[in-house]
């Protein structure tokens, strides 16, 4: 039995991970759908669910009435000022939870942190050791840049596989190709614009996200950064807001 389970669920997918009070969460399941996680959860033992969600506020209100069904407590992150985070937004409400909890989980390291989350979107954040968020950027991510050309015209098509080959011999690997590209240097343009925004002092890259593959070791030689992935840094800010929220 789980006391809590922790989820989180993004534009495609979701996640669920069980608490550990001051551990570090313990990933269970990655799916696609709310039949499937409903599913997924209805064989779960557990007692309170907390929830990160960007996903359409419909699938917050089946969660709600599923919890209710089940007889189970269901807390929901919100973006909020303070945990040790000063906001650049006037309004933090406005920034993505998301975003947001994958700073409450660099914050506990207090060094400068770049994330870089690779999902549906590409995203950036910066935050100095003293927990000033910096800014960020937003970009659309690997597979949704594809889409977007594969909507535009009907003759399009995209390689289901990494080519092998650096430039692109077919229509399809040349799409691929230029995709991860873009994915590439919007990585190499985070780093080297962020540098002069932070002090002398250590910085961590976080990488998250469904697309870290597709980022290869190279891309970090250059920069005297030192370089974690961590699939799971949302759950890992979802579980620190867990343990910190006030009752």
């Amino acid at each position: 039995m789980f006391a809590t389970l922790l989820l989180e669920v993004g534009n495609t997918a979701w996640k669920v991970a069980a608490y550990r009070p001051h551990q570090q969460p313990e990933f269970l399941q990655r799916g696609y759908g709310f039949e499937a996680l409903k599913a997924y959860l209805q064989q779960q033992v557990f007692a309170d669910l907390a929830l990160a969600s960007v996903a359409a506020s419909e699938l917050t209100d089946n969660l709600r009435q599923f919890a209710q069904q089940q007889n189970k407590k269901l807390v929901i992150a919100e973006t909020q000022a303070g945990f040790g985070i000063a906001h650049c937004y006037a309004n933090p409400s406005t920034y993505g939870v998301d975003r947001w909890l994958t700073l409450l989980a660099a914050r506990a390291a207090q060094t400068n942190a770049i994330i870089i989350d690779a999902g549906t979107a590409v995203t950036l954040d910066v935050m100095d050791d003293q927990g000033r968020h910096l800014g960020g950027w937003i970009s659309p991510g690997f597979k949704l840049m594809q889409e977007a050309l594969l909507q535009r015209s009907s003759k399009l098509r995209v390689a289901t596989q990494a080519p092998s080959e650096t430039l692109g011999t077919s229509t399809e690997n040349a799409v691929y190709l230029g995709c991860q590209a873009a994915l590439r240097g919007f990585v190499e343009q985070a780093l080297q614009q962020s540098q002069p925004k932070l002090a002398d002092t250590r910085t961590v890259v976080y990488l998250t996200g469904g697309d870290l593959d597709l980022i290869p070791e190279e891309t970090f030689e250059r920069f005297v950064y030192q370089v974690q992935r961590r699939p799971h840094l949302v759950l890992e800010g979802l579980s620190r807001w867990f343990e910190q929220r006030p009752e």
